[in-house]
C-alpha cells in the first residue's frame, strides 16, 4: 500500500509540474534557447508556440487543438496549414473536445495515382515523399482517381429451406461507379443473367457510403429447388472487371 501511495504521489507530481509549465507566464524572448525544429519534421507545417517566441511543429489533422469554447488545462499548439480547430460535441449534443479538422474536405485524385481523402491527407503525403527525396504530390484533379473495380464485401453461401427467403449481398467500390450484374449458373449449365423481368427473383442497388462506393442486393423469394446453384456478382466499369461468387444450397421440406 505504501509503494502504490508513494507512485501515486509521484504521478500526481508530474502531472502537476506539467500543467504549470504550460500555464507559466512567459517571460522575454530570446530565440537563441529556442529547440531547433526543421519544416521537414513537421507534417502540418510549423507555428509560433503559445508565447509566440519559438517555432515548433503544428497540430496535425484530428490531433487535440486548444478552443476558446471548450475549456482544458493544457495549452496545444495551433492547428497547422488549412486546418482549423474545430469543436467536436458528445451525443447530447455538449461540446467536449476541439480537434483540427481540414479545410478542404474533397476527396482528390494525387499526382501519384492515388486517392486522398482531403488536401490536408494529400499535402501530409507530399512532405514524407519530399523527404524520402521522391517526387512531390500534387493535386491531378478534384476527384478520386479512376480505378477498376473490387468486390469490397463479396456474397456469401446461404442454405435453406424450400418456400424461405434468401437474399445476397455484394459491395463494389470502383471510379467510374461500377454496374453490377449477378449470374446465375445451375449444376446443368444454366446461365441466367439478373436482373429480369422474373418477378420472384429481383435486384437492388443503394450508393453509399461513400460516392464511389455502391452495395447490390439479390432476393429470392419462396425458394425453390431449382434455385439452386452458383450465383456470382460480377462489377465492370471501363477500367475493367471483378466477379466473386458464392453458392445457393436448397433443403427440400419433409413431408409428414
Amino acid at each position: 500500500m505504501a509503494t502504490l501511495h508513494i507512485l501515486t504521489l509521484l504521478v500526481l507530481a508530474v502531472i502537476y509540474s506539467t500543467v504549470t509549465a504550460q500555464n507559466k507566464p512567459c517571460g522575454a524572448c530570446d530565440q537563441s534557447k529556442c529547440p531547433m525544429t526543421s519544416d521537414k519534421e513537421c507534417l502540418a507545417g510549423l507555428t509560433l508556440d503559445r508565447c509566440g517566441c519559438c517555432q515548433v511543429c503544428a497540430q496535425r489533422e484530428s490531433e487535440l487543438c486548444s478552443h476558446p469554447d471548450v475549456p482544458s488545462s493544457k495549452q496545444y499548439e495551433a492547428c497547422g496549414e488549412n486546418l482549423q480547430c474545430k469543436i467536436r460535441k458528445d451525443n447530447r449534443g455538449v461540446p467536449h473536445e476541439a480537434r483540427c479538422e481540414c479545410n478542404d474536405q474533397v476527396e482528390m485524385c494525387g499526382s501519384d495515382g492515388k486517392t486522398y481523402r482531403n488536401y490536408c491527407h494529400l499535402m501530409e503525403s507530399s512532405k514524407l515523399a519530399k523527404a524520402e527525396q521522391k517526387p512531390v504530390i500534387k493535386v491531378f484533379k478534384r476527384k478520386p482517381c479512376d480505378s477498376a473495380p473490387e468486390i469490397t464485401l463479396p456474397p456469401v453461401s446461404v442454405s435453406n429451406k424450400t418456400g424461405s427467403n434468401v437474399f445476397l449481398t455484394c459491395e463494389v467500390a470502383g471510379v467510374p461507379l461500377p454496374v453490377v450484374e449477378w449470374v446465375y449458373k445451375s449444376s446443368t449449365g444454366k446461365q441466367i443473367v439478373y436482373p429480369t423481368d422474373d418477378d420472384r427473383i429481383s435486384t437492388l442497388v443503394r450508393g453509399g457510403p461513400n460516392a464511389h462506393v455502391l452495395t447490390s442486393w439479390l432476393q429470392i423469394q419462396s425458394l425453390q429447388p431449382n434455385d439452386q446453384g452458383t450465383y456470382t456478382c460480377v462489377a465492370s466499369n471501363s477500367l475493367g472487371k471483378t466477379e466473386k461468387s458464392c453458392t445457393v444450397s436448397v433443403e427440400v421440406a419433409r413431408e409428414f
